[in-house]
């Protein structure tokens, strides 16, 4: 379907299905996804040591909503690997490192985009920890909502950054990839990815809870990431061609 058309609408079973070839994919290309997911699982520690260190240890869960909002940026690393083995080239970090180094501009636009509201979230639930828990905490206890205080902190924490984390799925979800593949402007790529989720509006936010369930829960168990983060990546990459067939554009473009 084209980028300027009606995307294609995408059912909920198509959620197992885009995990399953996800792990295909991911037992394909192991070493280097596994090596190029190290780089955010290494800088997610120290911020959330940094965080617990400084004393802010409660407000490590919405720092870890807002790295995930800047995940998408990192789509066109895992596109290049799995674009060079369905062509039979040699797969290396550098293929990741070298297609970040080279995005579009206008990926690197949703970049900006996305780090500008990861300060509002990290804004917003500052001021909400100013209010509801007001003293510092060392401890990573201090992490997980184990008070009614931490309970009631991280729920509404949870509800602010919830309502901007679905603004930026919704625009970034098919438009990064869309770009990356070289279809569309910034312009028509949000809108393609706007008008997918319309249409699949049941699934699309039934594949953004799976994404932030599993994403977040290994996080927390920040080795777990290595896996799960390159499975997430190439499942979505499943995702967004099922909305939008890369068979049908090629043959428009």
């Amino acid at each position: 379907m084209s980028v300027h058309g009606i995307p294609e609408k995408v059912p909920v079973a198509l959620i197992g299905r885009a995990l399953r070839q996800g792990w295909r994919d991911f037992r394909g290309l192991a070493g280097v996804s596994m090596g190029f997911a190290a780089c955010f699982v290494v800088i997610g520690m120290l911020l959330m040591t940094a965080f617990v260190t400084i004393g802010m240890g409660p407000m490590v869960p919405p720092l870890i909503g807002g790295f995930m909002l800047f995940g998408p940026v990192s789509m066109a690393g895992y596109h290049a690997l799995l674009s060079a083995r369905r062509a039979g080239r040699p797969v290396s970090l550098g293929v990741a490192y070298g297609a970040m180094k080279h995005t579009p501009r206008p990926v690197w636009v949703m970049g900006v985009f996305c780090g500008f509201m990861v300060l509002v979230w990290l804004t917003d639930a500052g001021t909400l920890y100013s209010f509801m828990v007001g003293e510092w905490r060392h401890d990573w206890l201090s992490v997980l909502p184990h008070s009614s205080q931490l309970l009631r902190f991280h729920s509404g924490a949870a509800i602010m950054g919830g309502a901007l984390a679905l603004i930026v799925y919704t625009v970034t979800v098919h438009s990064v990839l869309l770009l990356v593949r070289g279809q569309g402007t910034l312009v028509t790529a949000v809108t393609a990815s706007v008008r997918a989720v319309g249409r699949s509006f049941v699934a699309h936010v039934l594949w953004a809870v799976v994404l932030a369930l599993t994403v977040m829960a290994s996080i927390f168990l920040l080795p777990a990431l290595l896996v799960v983060l390159p499975v997430a990546a190439f499942a979505s990459i499943h995702w967004n061609e099922a909305a939008f067939p890369p068979a049908a554009n090629d043959a428009r473009r």
